[in-house]
């Protein structure tokens, strides 16, 4: 690690790992490589319950220093040292990350940066990253490049015909569109922003919570911007499976919760275009994709969020 720039903590950086200790060990690993010593990495186990042996074992063959926290930890751990969270049950990636900065919160640590564990730091620091924000303190969430396969972006832009994303890269895009939000892959925040909203919406469980985030820091006054020159690659849908039914659902659930939160005046031409899409399902033979997207909008209609306990 590089020499020690402060006294305390500036930077709580938050890997949630879900049965992928090997994957996440990589991840820390090359934080502690590059990361100051003002920083802190934070090791954030969901469903703990299962899993803290395996973790336990990969940080231990990993020759990888680590100290247990629990929410109501007094203090972080040293320079170099890995704070692992137990998580008993699989909160999912808003409340499971929550855990981490509710703790950083308290402990007063000004920023924290969540990073999906299939990451790896390319360029920069988060040096980079406290400095921006310092210089422009009502930022509310700052992006970064991502790099995933032939892609580059920070974040996405929601449509508003049918509240799909399209991916953008960099600043301007970021801070001037109403739509657009920070990536929750790479995701640095201010934590005083970060606690006026009550963290990161937790009913969403999986997708469109960072979207949902960006947005109601947007309507506080805290729009979204980005510092390109720190670069991360993400491998991408380890953990759930790119477009599983699970990915589907999720999905299709969520976008009904951000529509009604935040654009309810969308919600009656959504429902029509909800019929043409079942046309289109349909004629393509698709009867499993209909199973799901209904199963979804039963759920949201009921008010069913978090986890859902259906099988798919």
């Amino acid at each position: 690690m590089t020499p020690l720039d402060s006294p305390r903590p500036r930077v709580g950086i938050l890997v949630l790992n879900y049965h992928q200790p090997e994957v996440t060990a990589s991840c820390v690993r090359r934080l502690l490589e590059r990361e100051p010593a003002s920083s802190r990495i934070l090791w954030i186990e969901n469903d703990a319950a299962r899993s803290r042996e395996s973790c336990q074992r990969i940080l231990q063959e990993a020759g990888l220093p680590w100290m247990e926290l629990t929410p109501e930890s007094p203090a972080l751990p040293p320079p170099g040292t890995i704070g692992v969270l137990f998580n008993p049950e699989n909160l999912g990636y808003a409340a499971g990350n929550n855990v981490g900065l509710r703790l950083l919160h308290r402990l007063e640590v000004p920023y924290a940066w969540v990073l999906n564990n299939d990451t790896e730091l390319l360029e920069g620091t988060s040096g980079s990253l406290v400095e921006a924000a310092e210089a422009r303190p009502g930022i509310g969430a700052w992006g970064m490049t991502i790099e995933e396969g032939d892609r580059r972006f920070s974040g996405g832009i929601l449509s508003r015909e049918g509240f799909a994303s399209t991916p953008i890269l960099g600043a301007a895009p970021l801070e001037s569109d109403p739509m657009a939000y920070v990536s929750g892959c790479a995701l640095f925040l201010p934590l005083p922003w970060a606690a006026q909203v009550g963290f990161l919406p937790e009913d969403y469980f999986l997708y469109y919570e960072d979207i949902a985030f960006s947005l109601e820091l947007r309507r506080r006054g805290h729009p979204p911007s980005a510092v390109d020159s720190v670069k991360v690659r993400h491998q991408g849908s380890l953990a759930s499976g790119s477009r599983s039914p699970r990915v589907e659902y999720y999905t299709q659930r969520n976008r009904w919760l951000l529509i009604q939160r935040y654009f309810p005046e969308a919600l009656a031409f959504q429902r029509r275009r909800r019929l043409y899409t079942f046309q289109k399902l349909l004629f393509r033979g698709r009867l499993d994709r209909i199973r799901i997207e209904r199963a979804a909008f039963a759920d949201y209609r009921a008010g069913r969020f978090g986890p859902t306990s259906r099988a798919f």
